[in-house]
């Protein structure tokens, strides 16, 4: 009976085992659905790539460089050194060369980080680039792997999991490696030639059911071929010329606008250089105004006001702005969508509404800017923009807020033409009995249209506009080209208070680990002085054109 209980139970747990590896297998492709995340990744156009001659050697040499090495610590370094992943590529490399090929060792993990390498990245369900790829000329490690074929049929770690074909390339049946770090990492490996590419899952490659994606197949085949123009796909989107000695950093003007993108139209990407060993940084920009976007002027810091934490102009198509306004307002009237798109439900109401709309898309015209200052909040900065033709009557401003504000709004309209606002909302500066609220304002001063969530701000701004108050003009010495103003001081000094302010009590280790790591790094950015980013010389073919960081001119307030 005891033996008979024995062997039943080694059956279980055997037959446990066995379910539990093939729901580990299954859930580890379903959760890749082919798009990472439905996210429509398209592995030829990167949120930021990295071109460097050593990945080991980059974070060493960001945290050496002016600046970063205040707001780096030797932490950063240690922590690519230390992370995971590499931890868990060098041990998978340790065993199967153990049990399987000697040739595949340490050596190789270095070979693969200590040379030239390019990576694209991708930004992931919450917008961080955390999915990558990594492409290199690697003789020997191809080679290498290049012989998995036969590991890969004995061992459970590394397997076969697909194939890649493609007429464009000529490829038939190229086997693509998985190498499974953990439960939450496996990686993809494709080789041919002297070219290697390491995705950092399957899933930017294949479907749940190991389907190759055929878009991304032929990037795949493109990157492992013999055609230098196939394997600068990356360096091509980002209108980039052939790597040099130096390190490069560039982000995609989605991954630099959190998704706002609608506001820097003209800006594409920002680079960063360095050379090995930490030497001086530069930085350019990919600065393309949109058709019938607006030109830099100096006319947006003349309306700003100065003390600002960090401002930076904007290239606003207004012509699309008007398509969309005119496309809000025929909603509007349209009975149907009344309800879900205008609050008014009478016919009247709507369409007064909808008219408001259309005089209101063409109040604006030139360039606008955005400003944030230590003495506010994060999440009301003040807008200006140049104002066109003659300013809307006191009624179309009262219909366009009614339109645009909840039914709850204290909406009041006074001269100037002016409209201001009463919001109740939880993370309102302005506290009173019946909870927090914002008093929002925006009004037309002169040749200008200004708005906050805070209204303050723009009384400061017509200050400003009366030459009552110093403006940010006053302390530029290029208002014509510069792009952006920080003040390292005050920026650090709201970041700190808004973070801190949104942390509960409940969350006692995160305000610690503010404390001991982000606070202090904060407080190393405010010992910088003030700067503007100006433009220098003009753009290169393909829109990239210098920037130059200066500091500002000194103002009393």
């Amino acid at each position: 009976m005891g033996r008979k209980w024995m062997m039943g139970v080694g059956a279980l747990v055997v037959a446990t085992a066995g379910l539990a590896a093939w729901a580990g297998g299954l859930w580890g492709w379903k959760r890749y659905e082919g798009r990472i995340n439905a996210l429509e990744v398209d592995l030829s156009q990167p949120a930021a790539y990295v071109v460097t001659p050593s990945l080991s050697a980059l974070p060493r040499d960001l945290v050496k460089a002016p600046v970063l090495r205040d707001l780096l610590t030797a932490d950063f370094a240690f922590y690519y050194e230390e992370h995971e992943d590499r931890l868990g590529l060098s041990g998978a490399l340790r065993r199967i060369a153990f049990e399987h090929d000697p040739s595949l060792s340490d050596q190789l993990l270095a070979l693969a980080l200590d040379e030239p390498s390019e990576v694209a990245l991708w930004a992931d369900a919450k917008g961080a680039p955390r999915h990558w790829a990594l492409a290199m000329t690697r003789g020997a490690l191809a080679k290498a792997l290049q012989g998995l074929a036969t590991v890969a049929t004995k061992d459970q770690q590394l397997t076969v999991i697909g194939e890649l074909k493609t007429s464009s390339w000529s490829l038939e049946g190229l086997p693509v490696y998985a190498l499974q770090l953990s439960s939450r990492r496996t990686l993809a490996l494709v080789s041919q030639g002297n070219r290697v590419v390491v995705l950092s899952d399957p899933g930017l490659l294949f479907s749940s059911k190991r389907v190759a994606d055929p878009q991304a197949t032929e990037v795949i085949a493109g990157l492992i071929s013999g055609d230098s123009g196939a394997q600068g796909v990356w360096r091509r989107y980002f209108g980039l010329g052939e790597p040099g000695p130096q390190h490069t950093l560039v982000a995609g003007a989605d991954l630099l606008s959190l998704g706002y993108q609608q506001f820097f139209p003209a800006l594409q990407a920002f680079r960063l250089e360095l050379m090995p060993g930490g030497g001086p940084l530069s930085s350019a920009v990919r600065y393309r105004p949109a058709s019938g976007a607006a030109a830099a002027s100096a006319g947006p810091w003349s309306s700003l006001p100065g003390q600002a934490a960090a401002c930076s102009m904007l290239q606003v198509d207004w012509a699309q702005t008007r398509h969309l306004i005119a496309d809000t307002a025929r909603a509007a009237e349209a009975p149907v969508a009344a309800a879900s798109v205008a609050p008014a439900t009478d016919p009247t109401q709507r369409n007064t509404q909808a008219a408001a709309l259309r005089r209101m898309a063409d109040v604006f015209d030139g360039a606008a800017g955005v400003c944030w200052y230590e003495r506010s909040q994060l999440h009301t900065p003040l807008w200006v923009a140049h104002a066109k033709g003659d300013a809307p009557s006191a009624q179309v401003l009262e219909d366009f807020a009614h339109w645009l504000l909840p039914a709850s709004a204290e909406v009041q309209v006074g001269d100037g033409p002016a409209v201001s606002a009463r919001i109740r909302a939880p993370y309102g500066a302005l506290r009173g009995p019946e909870g927090a609220s914002y008093q929002l304002r925006m009004a037309r001063v002169g040749d200008w249209w200004v708005f906050s969530p805070d209204a303050e701000l723009v009384e400061q701004a017509q200050a400003t506009l009366d030459r009552r108050y110093p403006s940010v003009a006053d302390s530029l010495s290029s208002p014509d080209h510069t792009l952006l103003v920080v003040s390292p001081g005050p920026l650090a000094a709201l970041i700190k208070r808004e973070t801190l302010a949104v942390i509960t009590p409940q969350q006692t280790g995160f305000r610690q680990a503010l404390e001991t790591h982000g606070l202090p790094r904060l407080a190393s950015l405010g010992q910088w002085p003030a700067s503007q980013a100006v433009l220098q010389g003009k753009p290169d073919a393909q829109g990239w054109q210098a920037l130059s960081w200066q500091p500002l001119k000194a103002v009393q307030p």
